[in-house]
């Protein structure tokens, strides 16, 4: 088996698992002063990848290629980030997930008008479907819109519209460069940390907050794995699989989610969840293996 054979599942495991788990440590680490605690989480990610990066790679590419990807990629973490928090904030982290969860419909369809490898054919439109189906349920399960704040959900849901066009386009911006994905999260890390910065100092009093062990455990966690880790390796398979496969994890990732929200922080969560993972499921095996089964016509 190649090393791309072997790296590309686990890297696609491994960022399930980061992911399955934000949203809970992003709750956990914010005690009241979100912005302050995304920044302390940019800056050790942004600390830990440097390090890495000049201890393996020794340089930093700075042609303009590179800027642009890097501009993009931070300006998209910055966005995307502040919005999930603030989601975060006034939601249980379950739904944040399962609002996250709509980005591979959102990103199949902003992908099929720009990589010819990402058309919508009636097997993906039908796999899809199923996951949208699968989510609903888990919404039904678990979120009452009438009790539910409405501003948080519009936070989640345009982090994602957010995440999926910057994830196309930084796709488009990635082929055919040897720029890796260490690199990318590095000089992406670089553009947003002060993003960050100004935006704790200006919305929030100052950096001097206290927070508890559990909230310096979760950002610590959410800096070395959730940004440093994880960018990593979903810049890596930016690089691999075309971006509408790469935000297929967030199919997963809401029942996985909602599943450690109620086991570890209380959340409700019923049996429709679970009818949902298995919508969920069909739809990943129709948009993704309906090909190996040999299911060539619907």
């Amino acid at each position: 088996m190649s090393n791309n054979k072997l790296s590309i599942p686990l890297a696609f495991l491994s960022v399930l698992i980061i992911w399955s788990t934000t949203p809970l440590a992003i709750q956990w680490s914010s005690q009241g002063a979100p912005i302050t605690s995304a920044f302390y989480r940019m800056l050790i990610g942004m600390t830990f990848c440097l390090i890495v990066l000049f201890a393996t790679q020794g340089r930093l590419p700075m042609s303009n290629a590179a800027k642009h990807i890097y501009m993009v990629g931070g300006v998209s973490i910055y966005l995307g980030t502040v919005l999930f928090y603030f989601a975060a904030q006034v939601i249980p982290s379950g739904w944040v997930a399962v609002v996250f969860g709509i980005s591979p419909l959102t990103t199949g369809v902003i992908s099929a008008f720009f990589e010819p490898e990402a058309k919508l054919t009636p097997s993906k439109l039908v796999g899809l479907l199923l996951g949208i189906s699968g989510l609903a349920l888990v919404f039904s399960a678990g979120l009452n819109l009438e009790d539910a704040s409405i501003v948080g959900i519009g936070y989640a849901a345009t982090a994602v519209l957010i995440t999926s066009a910057a994830s196309v386009y930084s796709r488009l911006l990635v082929r055919g460069t040897v720029i890796s994905g260490l690199q990318i999260t590095s000089g992406s890390l670089i553009v947003s940390f002060p993003l960050f910065l100004l935006s704790a100092l200006l919305i929030e009093p100052g950096l001097n907050v206290t927070f508890s062990r559990t909230a310096l455990y979760s950002i610590v966690y959410l800096g070395l794995l959730g940004s440093g880790v994880g960018f990593t390796l979903y810049y890596f398979l930016l690089k691999h699989v075309n971006a509408a496969r790469v935000s297929l994890v967030a199919l997963i990732t809401p029942i996985t989610a909602l599943t450690l929200g109620a086991l570890l922080n209380d959340e409700p969560i019923i049996a429709n969840v679970y009818y949902g993972a298995v919508l969920v499921c069909t739809g990943l095996i129709l948009y993704e293996f309906k090909p190996r089964l040999g299911l060539r016509r619907l």
